[in-house]
């Protein structure tokens, strides 16, 4: 009886061991991670942020800190064409600019200032890094005049280093210097079938996304040919009223307060300087603003977070939310591209 009882157990065991083989085989798979390496020449530094912003003075220079994650594609995309490629952008980086890197998941120490000492994930949290890569621009007086929230392409982000490298941030925004200096016509908006034509936004009660384009979106054709023709993203776009403005527009509109403004006076009021910017409402509630480039599986993943009102379980941050979803997806046995 007892030999019986050991068998019977022993198979139990072993159907349980296969079923838990066989979910794990199931199990999806993190794609489109891209590995990457900082250029040789940033600084070498014993990451004292005083003593960097100090010695890049003494050589006319700005101090940078990119701070990336291990696998990040847009890190990669941006190090690849902003700093590694030989071009106008990464020369004029090397000539203007001393530049470290922070891993945001990193263990090193960094005296932040006199009274804080931190690891690089910690200094992170602290500043509440949503994106990566983000890139902070600091002035002589070690202040933080420009905060760049994730990827740009080499004409928007020397756009950026001219405006810190010329000290412009001493009498305007980012937002007000993009607006005055004198850009390329690129792009031509175009219509989507998903867009609505609406110059009162205040009567809109669904889920809201306001899209602000001009004729030198550099990621608009992006936008439009890879994202709103990508299914799993119009799927999520479907369940909002999606209005597109020209950010250089002076017509009168009625934004989602009630307030009579242009498109242009929106843009600058809230210091949006990309393009696509997206502003995503619920409720007449600004609950996350896109103002950088995202790929297709974070983009939409953000539209799920509003539409279905995640933001209210995960209210202090979308990355909150993504974690749980990432991991949700991969165990339904669903493969989870990061990549363009």
């Amino acid at each position: 009886m007892k030999a019986s009882f050991r068998k019977v157990m022993f198979l139990f065991f072993s159907i349980i061991s296969l079923f838990a083989i066989s979910a794990n085989a199931t199990e999806g798979k993190v794609i489109g991670g891209s590995m990457h390496e900082s250029p040789e020449w940033f600084k070498d530094s014993f990451l004292d942020i005083a003593e960097d912003i100090e010695e890049a003075k003494e050589n006319n220079k700005h101090f940078m800190v990119f701070m990336d994650l291990e696998g990040c594609p847009y890190c990669s995309k941006m190090l690849k064409e902003n700093f590694i490629n030989e071009n106008k952008t990464s020369e004029f980086i090397k000539k203007y600019f001393d530049v470290i890197n922070i891993n945001v998941k990193g263990s090193r120490e960094i005296a932040w200032d006199e009274e804080t000492t931190l690891t690089e994930k910690e200094l992170a949290e602290k500043l509440q890094i949503q994106y990566s890569p983000t890139i902070l621009f600091f002035n002589y007086e070690k202040e933080v005049v420009v905060r760049v929230n994730g990827y740009r392409n080499p004409t928007d982000f020397k756009y950026i280093l001219e405006y810190v490298q010329g000290k412009h941030y001493e009498k305007m925004t980012l937002t007000e210097y993009i607006n005055k200096i004198e850009r390329k016509e690129l792009y031509t908006l175009k219509d989507n079938k998903m867009f609505t034509k609406t110059k009162d936004l205040s009567k809109i009660n669904t889920a809201l996304a306001v899209i602000f384009e001009d004729g030198s979106c550099t990621q608009c054709d992006y936008f439009h040919n890879r994202l709103l023709k990508e299914k799993s993203v119009v799927e999520e776009f479907s369940k909002f009223t999606i209005v597109r403005l020209d950010a250089n527009s002076d017509e009168e509109i009625i934004d989602v307060e009630g307030n009579k403004t242009t498109a242009k006076q929106w843009a600058l009021k809230i210091n949006l300087d990309y393009r696509p910017g997206v502003l995503l409402y619920d409720n007449k509630k600004l609950i996350s603003t896109v103002d950088a480039l995202l790929f297709p599986f974070h983009f939409k993943e953000l539209l799920r977070y509003v539409s279905g009102k995640y933001y209210e379980q995960y209210p202090n941050s979308y990355l909150d939310y993504l974690r749980v979803r990432q991991d949700e997806l991969l165990k339904q046995g669903i493969n989870i591209d990061l990549g363009e």
